[in-house]
């Protein structure tokens, strides 16, 4: 090897070495650091003990209730974190594992992945600014509460700090059609619109993660030293909110907006959602929290106040606020923007012709309006499980322009009133609706639970999940140039779900695949007449049919 060369590999190993240096270096000061420990931190000497059907440590307890998971939370930031991470370890492993696993299926190269940790790490490098000392101490005692079984990933308290910002990136990708076909809706009615005069709020929160967020929700009320307790409808580990209720009588729904990619980061929705309930006693001390948050990504805020009487809908950009007041005694809310200037934002117009969100608007407030006068906590699951779309017309299970496509993660309806607050059982909210009440909690209301929806004793979800199946393998098939295949797998989701658009668009590209050109536009045909949920669905049909009619 000539001297050259060899000067030329050693300048390279040198670099390289730099490279990783400075790279490292550069992780570690993006890296969050965890605050100190508090003065008392006697908790991290207690383990928990079973006793009266519960699992205490401290003054937090576990327990089950109708098959739901149950905690009750109590004392510092810290001591509530360390609680219940250490009430829950199973489930936090469970949740972080299926996260991690359903992120890998989207980026399965394992470069990719470093690569994504690294931009997360780097565009939330600032994360700890925007929340409080009390939430960062929180979040501290999570991980001290619970093993890390994934110490490859990075700093435990980092990964776990940027984990309640995972909803907020999901919002950057609403025009993503891989993520809007999820779609949050919501509704609040008292006065004359309700059954008595009550104050009742319903929401179904359809964010299409991994599995785990539909079976495994946790209900959970915090009682904060200084702060109102509240109830709120989550996952172990998590100290934020996207559905609650206080003691104060003060709810707060969270749904996604069209939002872009933020120049920088911000608090995070859930941790403001969490400070609103924690300080709000009515609408005027919500909005100013609201007012003063600054957040990286747009949202669309259902807040209720049983002092003020009523519900509005606050319109929260990173530069916008604006606050949507009744007409009347309802208001719905679904994922688009309704307010002067953001009404017309080129984004909102987009959303709304390409996506779903105006069509769950009109069907909720069509049931919303059509039960005025009676609506109660029965109604408002009705109006949850609703599977028709405007007008009335039922379309095949699991349209995602219906209220209930079969894909909620978890679904509330609350009762600010007289502050009971009903968190549905899985699967999605056609589990029973379990009742507790927030002043409280202790208190078992088993004769205020709501039903399961017929559909699971019936066997139509269960069908309908199989028809979906169906439609995986058949599109599966197509690519692998299995026509004939596809087809009969779009013959057997039609069996187990008759009536979806999906069913017939599958067997329209089989045919056509199979030269049954005919036949094909025949089906493409239905498939269009079946209403399909998204625009750029009813483009590529009109593309396909085509295709067809010029094939015959």
């Amino acid at each position: 090897m000539s001297r050259r060369t060899k000067k030329v590999l050693v300048g390279a190993a040198v670099l390289a070495l730099g490279g990783w240096l400075l790279g490292t270096g550069l992780m570690r000061s993006w890296t969050a650091k965890p605050p100190p420990l508090p003065t008392d931190a006697s908790i991290l000497q207690r383990q928990p003990q079973a006793r009266d059907g519960r699992t205490w440590l401290g003054e937090s307890w576990m327990t089950r209730r109708e098959g739901l998971l149950v905690v009750r939370l109590k004392g510092s930031p810290f001591e509530m974190g360390y609680a219940s991470s250490a009430l829950m370890p199973e489930q936090m492993h469970t949740l972080e594992r299926e996260f991690l696993a359903m992120i890998q299926g989207y980026v399965p190269q394992k470069w990719k992945l470093q690569l994504l940790k690294s931009y997360v790490i780097y565009r939330n490098r600032r994360l700890s600014q925007y929340v409080s000392d009390d939430f960062r101490s929180q979040i501290h005692g999570v991980v001290l509460g619970c093993p890390d079984i994934h110490p490859e990933l990075g700093d435990y308290y980092n990964r776990m700090l940027n984990y309640h910002a995972a909803h907020d990136i999901s919002y950057m990708m609403i025009d993503n059609p891989l993520v809007s076909a999820a779609g949050c809706t919501s509704f609040g009615a008292w006065g004359g619109a309700t059954e008595g005069g009550r104050l009742i709020t319903g929401r179904n929160f359809d964010w299409e993660a991994a599995e785990v967020f539909s079976r495994d929700r946790v209900v959970m009320l915090c009682e904060p030293e200084g702060g109102i307790p509240f109830i709120s409808l989550a996952w172990a580990g998590m100290a934020g909110v996207v559905s609650g209720m206080n003691r104060a009588g003060v709810s707060v729904t969270i749904n996604g907006a069209p939002s872009s990619l933020p120049a920088d980061t911000a608090t995070p929705v859930a941790v403001v959602a969490r400070e609103v309930l924690e300080k709000a006693g009515n609408l005027e001390e919500a909005l100013q929290l609201l007012r003063n948050a600054k957040v990286f990504v747009s949202s669309l805020w259902l807040i209720g106040s049983r002092v003020d009487g009523k519900f509005v809908v606050v319109e929260k950009t990173p530069t916008t606020m604006n606050v949507r007041q009744p007409e009347g005694e309802t208001i719905v809310s679904a994922n688009h923007f309704q307010t002067s200037g953001l009404e017309n934002d080129a984004r909102n117009q987009r959303y709304l012709e390409e996506a779903t969100s105006a069509s769950r608007y009109e069907r909720m407030t069509e049931l919303v309006q059509g039960a005025r006068g009676a609506i109660n906590s029965e109604r408002a699951t009705e109006f949850l499980r609703d599977r028709r779309l405007p007008g009335g017309r039922f379309a095949g299970n699991g349209h995602r322009a219906t209220m209930n496509a079969f894909i909620a993660t978890h679904a509330t309806v609350m009762d600010l009133t007289g502050g009971i607050f009903w968190a549905a059982s899985p699967p999605n909210q056609l589990g029973r609706f379990i009742a507790f009440d927030v002043h409280d909690f202790e208190r078992e209301l088993p004769e205020r639970t709501i039903g399961a929806d017929p559909v699971l004793d019936s066997g139509e979800h269960q069908r309908t999940r199989d028809a979906q199946k169906h439609l995986t393998e058949g599109h599966r098939a197509l690519k692998l140039g299995e026509a004939q295949s596809a087809l009969s797998l779009a013959e057997k989701a039609e069996v187990a779900n008759p009536g979806f658009y999906q069913n017939a668009t599958l067997r329209g590209r089989a045919l056509l695949r199979l030269n049954r050109a005919d036949e094909a536009a025949t089906a493409f045909e239905a498939a269009l007449a079946a209403r399909p949920a998204f625009r750029s669905e009813q483009v590529e049909l009109q593309r396909w049919l085509q295709q067809a009619r010029e094939a015959k």
